[in-house]
């Protein structure tokens, strides 16, 4: 009876090492880090100043890889007399990759600060241009099989025209488009090799404003360039990559 016991603990013991190195070789695979496409929001602050609370959905781009990937993300910042805002934001991708067991895994979070300035106003104050930049980091450092960095810079130019100014109180609504270029690099360390691109866009979208709340929602017709990764080359393409941006508001008066 005892060496029956002992027996079945050994079996036991056996499976349980067994499992526990099929997990650790399991968790050793790459994930694309990836970059989002915040809503640019037109040419001005989403409200005129005060405290922003913001929610995005939409798609970014997967890594190396530039396929499409489903994001979400938060932020908080602030705005300032209806000219400049700045937003700390951060997103994850709904994307994932699965290991031999079955077991998925998603990016790491990717995070940054954006901002954006109102330059100036045109037809009797009926249009405006401005600036939109962001920048944007994350890494992934998983054992042997992945220690990537990516960083990413954002940049737009929208102008913006007010259909419907002062029609109803508190409220505004605009559309606009612009030109957008997000220049992306991605560093794998282990390797000791770097890869960057640049991504060209044209974003169209529309905007509008209610007491507190703003709502943002866009498409970027964007071309991504051709990149290498581990030897294999990643031509160019052509995505539509709409997203939605939600803020609430707390006025501040000073």
């Amino acid at each position: 009876m005892t060496t029956h016991r002992i027996r079945g603990s050994l079996r036991r013991a056996s499976v349980g090492l067994a499992l526990i190195g099929l997990a650790g070789c399991a968790e050793t695979v790459r994930v694309p880090l990836a970059v989002p496409l915040p809503a640019v929001g037109g040419s001005r602050p989403a409200g005129p100043q005060g405290i922003h609370f913001a929610l995005g959905f939409g798609d970014g781009l997967w890594g190396q890889e530039q396929q499409r990937a489903e994001m979400f993300g938060a932020g908080l910042g602030f705005s300032a007399r209806d000219r400049v805002e700045i937003l700390g934001s951060a997103y994850t991708t709904t994307r994932t990759v699965t290991d031999s067991l079955g077991g998925d895994h998603t990016a790491e979070t990717t995070s940054g600060m954006r901002g954006k300035l109102r330059l100036q106003d045109f037809r009797d104050g009926r249009a405006s241009v401005g600036v939109h930049v962001a920048v944007m980091g994350a890494e992934r450092v998983r054992l042997d099989s992945q220690d990537e960095r990516l960083s990413a810079l954002d940049i737009a130019v929208p102008v913006e025209v007010y259909p419907l100014p002062g029609s109803l109180p508190d409220t505004r609504l605009g559309v606009y488009a612009a030109p957008r270029l997000i220049f992306q690099s991605f560093r794998d360390r282990s390797a000791g090799k770097r890869s960057a691109g640049t991504v060209k866009a044209a974003v169209v979208g529309l905007t509008g404003r209610w007491r507190y709340f703003s709502v943002s929602g866009e498409l970027n017709f964007a071309r991504t360039p051709q990149m290498t990764f581990a030897g294999t080359t990643i031509a160019r393409g052509t995505h539509v990559l709409p997203f939605l941006g939600l803020r609430g508001i707390i006025p501040i008066a000073w």
